[in-house]
C-alpha cells in the first residue's frame, strides 16, 4: 500500500494519505481500522484512522459494480 504523510508547515500538523493498489492492501487497510477502532487513539492515530477511511472509500467507489455504470456517463 502506498503511503505518504505530507507535513503541513503552516499548521504545524501532518496529513497521511494512503492508496489501495491491491485487494491485499484492502485488507491490510480494513484490518488496521478495525483496529484503531478498538483502542484508544491518539491524535496521529486518528489522522492515520481517517486517511484509512478515505483510502478505502476511493477503493469502494472504483470497485463497487452497483455504481460503476454511473461513474461511465
Amino acid at each position: 500500500m502506498r503511503s505518504t504523510i505530507e507535513e503541513a508547515t503552516h499548521t504545524g500538523a501532518d496529513r497521511s494519505h494512503f492508496e489501495i493498489e491491491t485487494i491485499e492492501d484492502y485488507e491490510l487497510a480494513t484490518r488496521r481500522i478495525a483496529d484503531l477502532d478498538a483502542c484508544a487513539r491518539a491524535e496521529a492515530d486518528e489522522r492515520e484512522r481517517q486517511a484509512l477511511l478515505q483510502a478505502v472509500a476511493r477503493w469502494d467507489r472504483s470497485h463497487d459494480d452497483a455504481t460503476r455504470w454511473r461513474d461511465k456517463t
